[in-house]
This record gives structure tokens, C-alpha cells and sequence, in this order.
């Protein structure tokens, strides 16, 4: 067993996350939470919906429609950011893993480039969508029920752009950190 003199072979201990990045983490700890209760919630009121039609003969007006509409589009796309931040998306590194570690950070990082500049590019062209729905006030009817539709809209280019940021975040903290941190570990 080796011997630790401090200052010679200790490692160094990672580097708190700048402001901004800490910001960010706490963002995607609430869509993350927000997402979670949305399952709960969703849950709840299709549990109540099904009971409803059975036992009372009349359904709940606009579940399909907020289920579609709301519950589904904060389940899929609020926690986005949480998955990449713990590196959860799917990767195969196939070829990769026998590049040398410099070459795998630098296609790491061109492929966290590539995500950030689409993601952000979807979260533009979903906030010009959701402007336009609010304008025209889309809305379904369900049930002789009109429920608007537009405000949930505005959730996709939330999500996405949570991830683009999360994308940036990684990028910079790799640049900064250097070969401190392997990159398929979560960085804040």
C-alpha cells in the first residue's frame, strides 16, 4: 500500500460548480419533481376517471385530453434534463472505448455540441409553435367540455431548453476540468 503525502498524491478534490451551473441543477431538480407529481397526478385521475365511468356511469369530461395534452407532454419532457445530467440516454460505445481517452473526450464533447445546437434548435422552433397556438387559443372539446390546449404548449420548448443548457453546462465543465472527470460521470 502506498503511502499519502498530502500534496504529492492526493487527489484533487473536485471543483464546486459555478453559480450559473448550480442555477441550472436546481431547474432540473424542479421539472424533475414536477415531472414526478405529474406521474401521481395522472395516475390519480384516470384511477378516479375509470371509477367514475363504472360505478357512476359518467366518465370525468377531458381526461384524454389532459392526459394527452399535459400529463404526458411533463412526463416526457420536463425530466430530459435530469436523464442527461446523470448521463441516463442511451450511448453504445462500441468503437469508442478503444479510442485513447483524449479522443473520446473530444468526440464526447463534439457530440454534446451537436445535441445542445438540435435541442436548442427544437426548443426554438416548439416556443414558436407555442406562440402561435396562444395566438389562434387552441383548444379540444371533450365531452361538450372546451379545454385549452396552448399553455401546454409552452412545456416542450421548456424541456428542451433545459437540455440544451445541460449540454452546454457538460461542455464547459469538461473544458474546465479537463481529464479530471471522466465524462460518463454525472457533472453537477
Amino acid at each position: 500500500m502506498e503511502d499519502v503525502v498530502p500534496g504529492e498524491n492526493t487527489p484533487e478534490p473536485p471543483r464546486p460548480a459555478a453559480f450559473p451551473v448550480r442555477i441550472l441543477g436546481r431547474l432540473i431538480d424542479v421539472t424533475t419533481v414536477v415531472g414526478a407529481v405529474a406521474v401521481a397526478l395522472m395516475m390519480t385521475h384516470i384511477a378516479i376517471d375509470v371509477l367514475a365511468k363504472y360505478v357512476f356511469g359518467m366518465p370525468l369530461p377531458g381526461t384524454i385530453t389532459v392526459v394527452s395534452n399535459y400529463y404526458m407532454i411533463v412526463v416526457a419532457f420536463l425530466p430530459l434534463a435530469f436523464t442527461e445530467r446523470v448521463n441516463g440516454h442511451i450511448s453504445v460505445e462500441v468503437l469508442t472505448e478503444h479510442f485513447p481517452m483524449g479522443l473520446q473526450r473530444a468526440l464526447n464533447i463534439a457530440a454534446m455540441l451537436m445535441a445542445a445546437f438540435i435541442i436548442g434548435a427544437l426548443a426554438w422552433q416548439s416556443w414558436l409553435d407555442a406562440e402561435r397556438a396562444r395566438d389562434i387559443g387552441t383548444f379540444e372539446i371533450e365531452h361538450d367540455a372546451k379545454l385549452l390546449t396552448w399553455p401546454a404548449r409552452y412545456l416542450l420548448p421548456i424541456g428542451c431548453a433545459l437540455m440544451a443548457l445541460t449540454f452546454v453546462a457538460k461542455i464547459l465543465l469538461a473544458l474546465r476540468r479537463g481529464a479530471a472527470q471522466p465524462l460518463n460521470r454525472p457533472f453537477f
